[in-house]
């Protein structure tokens, strides 16, 4: 459809999404408790998702390919499903004209004896009437007339044209007839036609509402391919002719109402005088809302202008729109409506990156930013559902504009008090940073994967808790790798890449704190999932680590011996090591072997009786350059000198020693 700006130039709208409501009302929104919030956050997480591979990480290192190909979404499906269901529970407010009803579709049945008198019923019923006066229709809301037909009267179906040309005569144009069928006689659908249908609802379920969706369930079980087609044809008629024209009318008188106000600085000077010497009816223009907020009333300039914006924005005159935002927001902070303000200044950031244009991050970070800090800080009762519906917003455009830089600024405005959801916007910041423009941080991204895997731990999600620890610990040490670059090895070799990446040895993260807390963080929770053969490898790691204090080593050389305890009271289960004497093997104390002496007879002095592991092999060799070999007899003693070195931060007593020949 073709319509106009607000400058009266003509441009193509070409798509426009619509929510119908079966009801609407502005309650007291009581803001979520962490526990809640926590909860919500459980429930979009699959059970085996602590299990799911991170398609970047490998052996190999940090695949380039993967980072610049894939999207984040794909890394962590339980965010998507979280923001669909939060963004679905944002309730109406009075701040804003969004979530609030254009049109009241009013619908008779073609079996009414009288559908113009059952259609005028509805139109007066007091819920339409209190929809009307809490709502920011103000009084021009538009009514839009259906006359449904069922397809199992079909008695009545020659007179329901008869009807329906009195509907038209009596409400004009906003006015249509919808034939449809609920008659089982008249399926003749194939079960392949049935699942198309039932898929119209479930896709928009699992987009709007994910967590209440039931992939099972049959939906329009009762209609026909034809049906659909019918009531999309009613739906798109209905915008075409009707609520479109309407919104644009709406646009044009409110552009004349607020004129002044948009005319730079004589409508500030103008605002100015009516602030300072307007008459006392001014007063009654702003009242307190159910939250305790200051807002505007429904017939206020200052309201009529944010409705002017929004539904500017809604058809999408993003220019238009801004420019009204802008200037609204100026009377919103003379006033401290600071809610009003908030939501002025987070549109504003939205239009500047609808427009597509090259903006520096000035232009649109400084808005959101604003705008969460009033929403948390500055309202009378904290808003934090606002916050989070205005970061995600955010970070939904910084996705679609490729603008990763900017996003891990934006999701740690959140504050930590909001639990998983923290972890969750943490987790989202370290996938920001492996999507650096320029090269991915992968020092960076170790760390706020950390803060992630530290929050769901504390909101009781060990599963993801789990994987983010796990990709810390791959992470540290890893390198970033081009596939290709592997290829070519492969073919210049004759070796796979997978096992070039086998043969080289691991690399030891410099990040040695954190190196070792990952690893005592991974080793507790596997051993309170009973996972002993993974936690032993994890704690076997901190024995190697030179770089932990004395009082920690000693507590986790405690908890290793209180794994392989709790491990071998199992009954049943195999040994946790392969000692054939069935003890805890460890890599303690570290002996050298080349440093490793066997001493002959003493009657020969020097080098001449002292043989080595100097080249290594099954056998030593005399360290002297020349001489004969050297044999001893059976009952001749020996000396063996072996040098052994602690790698630990602790003493150890060394006994028993037993040398197997």
């Amino acid at each position: 459809i073709t319509i106009q700006d607000g400058q009266g130039a003509p441009y193509f709208l070409d798509k426009l999404n619509v929510k119908f409501t079966t009801d609407f009302k502005i309650e007291k929104h009581r803001p979520p408790t962490r526990a809640e919030t926590d909860e919500l956050v459980r429930q979009s997480v699959a059970a085996d998702a602590g299990e799911l591979d991170v398609p970047f990480l490998s052996k190999r290192g940090v695949d380039t390919s993967v980072l610049a190909a894939d999207d984040v979404g794909l890394w962590a499906p339980w965010y998507t499903l979280f923001r669909q269901q939060w963004m679905a529970t944002v309730p109406a407010s009075e701040h804003e004209s969004f979530l609030h009803p254009v049109a009241c579709v009013l619908v008779a049945s073609g079996s009414e004896e009288d559908p113009v008198w059952a259609l005028r019923s509805l139109q007066n019923h007091a819920a339409v009437h209190r929809v009307q006066t809490q709502s920011f229709s103000d009084g021009n809301m538009l009514f839009y007339y259906m006359l449904v037909h069922d397809g199992r009267d079909a008695g009545v179906l020659q007179a329901i044209d008869h009807k329906f040309d009195q509907v038209r005569r009596a409400f004009g144009q906003n006015s249509a007839l919808l034939k449809i069928n609920s008659s089982t006689d008249l399926i003749d659908t194939d079960a392949g036609d049935r699942g198309k249908i039932s898929s119209i609802w479930t896709n928009s379920l699992a987009t709007t509402q994910p967590l209440a969706a039931h992939p099972d369930a049959v939906y329009g079980g009762m209609l026909t391919m034809r049906d659909v087609a019918a009531i999309r044809d009613a739906v798109k008629q209905m915008m075409v002719r009707s609520v479109v024209p309407h919104m644009q009318y709406l646009i044009r008188v409110l552009s004349d109402q607020t004129a002044n106000q948009r005319r730079g600085i004589t409508g500030r000077l103008f605002s100015a005088g009516r602030r300072y010497f307007g008459t006392a009816a001014k007063a009654t223009s702003t009242l307190v809302g159910a939250d305790g907020d200051v807002y505007f009333r429904y017939d206020s300039p200052e309201a009529q202008m944010r409705k002017l914006a929004d539904y500017s924005f809604m058809l999408k005159d993003f220019r238009f729109a801004q420019s009204v935002y802008q200037v609204a927001r100026r009377d919103f902070q003379s006033e401290k409506a600071w809610r009003s303000y908030a939501g002025a200044q987070e549109m504003v950031g939205v239009c500047k990156l609808m427009l597509e244009v090259q903006a520096t991050k000035a232009e649109f970070d400084g808005n959101f930013e604003d705008a969460v800090a009033v929403y948390l800080h500055k309202t009378h009762l904290p808003c934090p559902h606002l916050a989070i519906r205005a970061t995600f917003i955010y970070y939904e455009l910084l996705k679609h504009h490729g603008l990763y830089a900017f996003a891990p600024g934006a999701l740690l405005r959140l504050p930590a008090s909001l639990g998983a959801l923290h972890a969750m916007a943490c987790e989202q910041a370290a996938y920001a940073f492996l999507k650096h423009p320029h090269r991915p941080e992968l020092r960076k991204f170790s760390f706020h994967a950390m803060l992630a895997g530290q929050g769901y731990q504390r909101a009781d999600i060990g599963g993801l808790a789990h994987r983010c620890l796990r990709m810390v610990r791959q992470s540290l040490g890893a390198s970033l790798y081009d596939p290709n670059g592997f290829e070519e090895a492969e073919k210049r070799d004759g070796h796979s890449a997978e096992a070039s990446a086998e043969r080289r040895p691991l690399t030891r993260s410099k990040w040695s704190a954190i190196d070792s807390y990952v690893n005592h963080e991974l080793g507790t929770q596997c051993m309170a999932a009973q996972s002993y053969e993974q936690a032993l490898q994890y704690f076997m790691a901190l024995m190697d680590s030179d770089q932990i204090s004395p009082k920690l080593q000693a507590k986790y050389l405690q908890e290793l011996l209180q794994l392989y305890l709790e491990r071998s009271d199992k009954a049943g289960a195999p040994e946790l090591d392969a000692s054939p004497h069935g003890r805890m093997e460890l890599s303690v104390p570290a002996i050298d072997a080349q440093m490793i002496r066997v001493i002959m007879s003493p009657e020969l002095e020097g080098e001449d009786g002292v043989l080595g592991w100097r080249h290594g092999g099954p056998a030593p060799e005399r360290l002297a350059a020349s001489g004969s070999g050297l044999c001893c007899s059976a009952g001749e003693d020996v000396a063996v000198l072996v040098v052994v070195k602690n790698p630990l931060t602790i003493g150890i007593t060394l006994n028993s020693f037993t040398l197997d020949c």
